[in-house]
């Protein structure tokens, strides 16, 4: 389902269009993190997908006050949402395996491929190394990023070196 045509057709601004581009931009900047260290990780170069998390920031501003009170309750503050980011800007890994991180506990069971509800929501504990849920095409991901790749290349007009 995410071959080359799908990620020119989500790319492409549409308000016609009943679904939201937003969970497939998500997808496409962890596919893209992975792409990037498959072609470039052995020139040094260095690329580390985050989940900031639930964050109560200012893109709740319309949102009824209510429900920004609850938000303000179990989600985390912008602060904390940074996190991730600040630790994959900073940290020193000590390994090239690093691909994604979130901000949440998770527990021993699901410690290899991040467990669905707590990449939203959690115990907060600033930054953790996991596993990302990828796609299921035979790759573990590879393929699916080879193709948003392409389309980006292509909606971009340029063409990157690499292997």
């Amino acid at each position: 389902p995410h071959s080359y045509e799908y990620w020119k057709y989500v790319a492409q601004y549409n308000a016609e269009r009943s679904q939201s581009s937003y969970t497939p931009s998500k997808l496409a900047a962890l596919l893209f993190t992975l792409e990037l260290n498959r072609r470039y990780g052995d020139r040094g170069l260095r690329s580390i997908a985050v989940n900031p998390g639930a964050v109560n920031s200012d893109i709740w501003r319309n949102t009824n006050r209510w429900l920004v009170k609850l938000f303000g309750l179990v989600y985390l503050t912008s602060v904390q949402g940074c996190s991730t980011s600040v630790a994959a800007a900073t940290q020193d890994f000590g390994s090239n395996d690093v691909e994604y991180l979130q901000p949440y506990y998770l527990p021993t069971k699901w410690m290899g491929a991040a467990f669905p509800a707590f990449e939203m929501l959690g115990p907060y504990v600033g930054w953790r190394i996991t596993k990302p849920r990828l796609p299921d095409d035979g790759t573990n991901g590879l393929n699916t990023a080879k193709h948003l790749w392409k389309a980006s290349e292509e909606l971009a007009g340029c063409e990157f070196d690499g292997k």
